[in-house]
């Protein structure tokens, strides 16, 4: 202040404030902290309550760069109810960028809760906290196991906790099963009969379902085994009986000769 005998009055002074930090992830699985520094800005029997809030993330990280201020700090403010429910708060989206060589211009969503409703942040007459912080970004992760569902979806697991559907088993059916040329087992082939073959996920349009880790019953067909086996069985004496009369002429040829 300049020097003189004025006086200068300051504007109410309220230092109610909060910091948080939560986790965020860029295109290539690294990880940054973003951090929200809260101050209480105002109160109001008629307006409610406002604060103000800075989003921060270290450099050379860069929110909503747009040539202005610091290129890795964010403003923006959240308004209360008097029954301390959620106004309204701002900013409700980021873009990110960690100059690390991930893709630049990442989208963050931030959700503070419903407007009109106390889920989210409130204001209370209590020591400022923080209840839960959330966030669905993922580090990068190596392949660890495979699985498939009842739909033939093959779904990853990875060493990061995630689990994504990686490729899907299709099954197909044809306008006249009846059609089908069977080969040999449970192999069959197409025919003009059978027509085209009409690809598709399991469990849909007269479509199977897989079901995986599980051995197939046996299907064989039982009348054609067993006559395959009868047929073995007399080519099996057959041959037994040729060998005896092999043996009776060879005994008798001994007989003469003595």
């Amino acid at each position: 202040l300049a020097t003189g005998t004025g006086e200068k009055v300051s504007s109410n002074l309220t230092m109610s404030s909060h910091a948080a930090t939560t986790e965020i992830y860029d295109s290539l699985g690294s990880k940054h902290e973003i951090k929200f520094e809260w101050r209480k800005v105002s109160y109001s029997p008629e307006n409610g309550t406002e604060w103000s809030v800075l989003i921060q993330v270290p450099e050379p990280g860069v929110l909503n760069a747009d040539g202005s201020g610091f290129s890795n700090v964010v403003s923006g403010s959240a308004r209360f109810n008097n029954d301390g429910t959620l106004l309204g708060f701002t900013p409700t989206t980021l873009s990110f960028t960690a100059n690390n060589g991930s893709a630049p211009g990442q989208g963050i969503e931030l959700n503070f809760g419903k407007i009109g409703d106390s889920n989210g942040l409130r204001s209370n007459d209590n020591p400022s906290a923080t209840d839960n912080i959330t966030q669905d970004g993922y580090a990068a992760g190596n392949l660890v196991g495979t699985r498939i569902d009842e739909a033939g979806t093959i779904i990853g697991s990875f060493s990061n906790g995630r689990s994504f559907g990686l490729a899907q088993v299709s099954l197909a059916v044809f306008s006249n099963n009846e059609g089908l040329e069977s080969r040999s087992g449970n192999i069959f082939s197409q025919t003009a009969n059978s027509g085209d073959p009409i690809f598709g996920a399991a469990g849909t349009s007269r479509r199977g379902t897989i079901t995986a880790s599980a051995l197939e019953m046996s299907n064989v067909d039982l009348s054609r085994a067993l006559t395959q086996l009868i047929v073995v069985q007399r080519g099996y004496q057959a041959n037994s009986k040729t060998i005896t009369t092999s043996d009776q002429m060879l005994t008798s040829l001994l007989q003469i000769k003595q």
